[in-house]
Parts: structure tokens; C-alpha cells; sequence
């Protein structure tokens, strides 16, 4: 049984007592008491900020105790919840037994006292378990969540390595080899015009290598095509999921060079916007400004996000997404902030990039 379970029987025990002893007595004062206590006791229990209000009902039970009997040891029902709430400085009620000793009476209330106090502990150290209980279960939730997020944050760099891998070996066979190529067969087609026809068989073999070198072009500027990146990577990304945001227009601003930053860090710059935009569609509902500054350097990149719809943005816990977030730029020796203020909610990212990097992104 739990102990909030047993206080409130006992309560109900010591209440049904001093109604048996009202019952015996109809004293119009002890009916008053119980009345009272009861209603005293419904109210603490409907609201629990009024705990303290338990040294009304001692004061109340000392001075009926002229008045009825019985009175005193009524007052262990108070007694016994005010231990019971921690409101261990109403005790000084029990001075009244220095005035009027009772060996009975003594006992009643020292048992009441010494119950209290027992089952006060006993629910104090259930509510403790379960606060840690919830606490490590909210832990392993977000651990869970954050486990799924780099799962994913994974992927997505995996997938962007390689279509970033594809697009620079197009680039490179297009600005390389292709224009070579295409130079060459220029060239071809200016050295025929300057052949005779004298040797038929010369041209003709002349013809035919002209023929395979275009069709050795087309193939490469097809080649080229099929290695091309269909999906949008680095600033494009970006600019993409501002164009796609549902609420304000979003004003995109870009400083400095951009070429050296390597594709992990543009996944986390883009998991970082698309989940700062998510929340400004959530919770900025007021918004109406939305800005995005990316700044570049050789040994950093800062990300940005501003909103004016800061509406209980102060009194909002950190999100699971923006904790995540947190996490994953901290394992890659970066930093997330949410700085909320008066008329504006930012959300900035910082992530250094170091000298040995090799860029991959644009």
C-alpha cells in the first residue's frame, strides 16, 4: 500500500473516533471541531500549496479542548498530518501537555507524531525514486532520440560524400578531359577543310576518326550528365529549405567562401535550419520576420537563425530536436545556443573547420 494510501485511511480512522466521541457527548462545540478538521482536511487535499494550514486546526483543537474534552485528543489528528506534510514546527502545539499531563494523552499524540513523521519520509522517498525514475527513463528517451538523430545525420553524410564525390568527378571531366577533347575536335574540323583530294583513302580514314572522337564527346557530355548530383547540396540546400518554409519569407544572407566546407558540416547546418524553422512554424506563430545569416571563414562557419515571434519563447523548455542538435555539434567540436530575448528568438550554430579537411560541398 502506498503511504499517501495509509495516511488518508488513518485519517479517516481518526476522523470516524472523534465522531464516535462527538456521538457520545453532542456537544455543540465538538460538532464545530469535526466540521472543521474535515473541511480543513478536503481543502489540503484539493490544494496541497495549504499544508501549513494544519497549525489552524492545532490551534483550533486547543482551544475547543476548554470547551469539550475530547478536544485534546483530537488534536492528534492535525498532529499526525502536519509530520506527515513536514510542517514539523507546529510540535511546539504539544506544549499544551506540559500544562495539563496525561499519560494517555502523551501517548496518543507521540504515536500520532512519530506516524506521521514515518509515512512523511516513506512518501518523500517515493516521490524521490520516482523523480529519478522518470528522470532516467526521460534520459534513455532522449538518448534513443539522439541515437536515431546521428543514425540518420549519418546516412545523410554518407549519401551527400558520394553524390558530392559524383558531382566533382563530373566537374572534373567536364573542365578537364571534355574540353580537351571538344578543342581537339575543333581543331580536327579546321585541319579538313585544308586537306586536297588527293588521296581519297586519307580522308576517308580522316572522316571516320573525326566521326568516333564526336561520338567519344557526346558520350563524355553524357557521362557528365549522369554523374551530375540531382540533389541540391550545400548553399542550394540551404536556399531550398528556406524557399519550401510555409510561414514568412525567409531572408537568406551568405558571407565569405563557402567551397571549404566539408559535407558533415553542411548536413549539420542544414539538420540545424530545417529543425529552426520547424520551430518557428510550431511555436512563433506571431512571427513575422525570419532571417538566416551564414558566414564563412577559413577556421569556422556560424549559422544563424533570427524570428520576432518570441511569444513564451523564455519560458519554453529546449526542445528534443534542439538538444539533439546540441549534441551533434558538440561531437564535432562545435556549439549550439538558443538565445531568447524580448523580440527576438535566435538559434546559433558554430563549427569549426579544421586545416586538414578536404572540402567537398558548394
Amino acid at each position: 500500500m502506498r503511504p499517501n494510501v495509509t495516511f488518508l485511511l488513518c485519517q479517516i480512522a481518526g476522523f470516524s473516533l472523534l465522531f464516535a466521541f462527538w456521538m457520545g457527548s453532542e456537544e455543540l462545540a465538538g460538532f464545530f471541531l469535526l466540521l472543521s478538521l474535515v473541511i480543513m482536511a478536503l481543502l489540503r487535499w484539493r490544494i496541497p500549496k495549504l499544508n501549513v494550514t494544519v497549525a489552524l486546526d492545532i490551534i483550533a483543537c486547543l482551544a475547543v479542548s476548554a470547551l469539550w474534552g475530547p478536544a485534546a485528543y483530537a488534536l492528534a489528528i492535525p498532529l499526525f498530518a502536519a509530520m506527515y506534510f513536514g510542517v514539523y514546527w507546529t510540535a511546539f502545539g504539544g506544549l499544551y501537555l506540559f500544562f495539563n499531563f496525561d499519560p494517555l494523552l502523551t501517548a496518543v499524540l507521540a504515536l500520532a507524531a512519530l506516524s506521521g513523521i514515518f509515512l512523511g519520509f516513506w512518501e518523500r522517498e517515493r516521490r524521490d525514486s520516482l523523480k529519478t525514475r522518470d528522470a532516467s527513463a526521460g534520459r534513455y528517451y532522449e538518448l534513443e532520440s539522439l541515437q536515431s538523430d546521428l543514425t540518420a545525420a549519418l546516412e545523410q553524410v554518407e549519401r551527400m560524400t558520394a553524390v558530392a564525390e559524383r558531382t566533382r568527378i563530373a566537374r572534373d571531366i567536364h573542365d578537364n578531359a571534355g574540353h580537351e577533347i571538344v578543342a581537339a575536335y575543333m581543331s580536327f574540323q579546321t585541319v579538313r577543310s585544308m586537306l586536297g583530294p588527293e588521296s581519297p583513302e586519307t580522308l576517308e580514314l580522316y572522316d571516320a576518326a573525326l566521326e568516333r572522337l564526336d561520338n567519344g564527346a557526346n558520350r563524355i557530355r553524357e557521362a557528365v550528365h549522369n554523374l551530375s548530383a540531382v540533389t541540391v547540396l550545400g548553399v542550394e540546400a540551404l536556399q531550398e529549405l528556406c524557399r519550401r518554409f510555409p510561414g514568412p519569407q525567409v531572408a537568406l544572407q551568405v558571407y565569405g567562401d563557402t567551397t571549404k566546407i566539408p559535407v558533415y558540416v553542411w548536413t549539420m547546418l542544414e539538420s540545424c535550419l530545417n529543425e529552426s524553422l520547424t520551430n518557428v512554424a510550431r511555436h512563433a506563430r506571431r512571427a513575422s520576420r525570419v532571417s538566416v545569416d551564414l558566414d564563412a571563414t577559413p577556421h569556422l562557419v556560424r549559422l544563424c537563425v533570427e524570428n520576432d515571434g518570441v511569444a513564451g519563447a523564455t519560458k519554453r523548455p529546449l526542445g528534443s530536436g534542439l538538444r539533439n542538435l546540441r549534441h551533434r555539434a558538440a561531437a564535432i567540436g562545435g556549439n549550439l545556443s538558443v538565445d531568447a530575448r524580448e523580440t527576438t528568438f535566435r538559434v546559433i550554430c558554430v563549427i569549426p573547420i579544421r586545416e586538414e579537411e578536404v572540402p567537398h560541398g558548394n
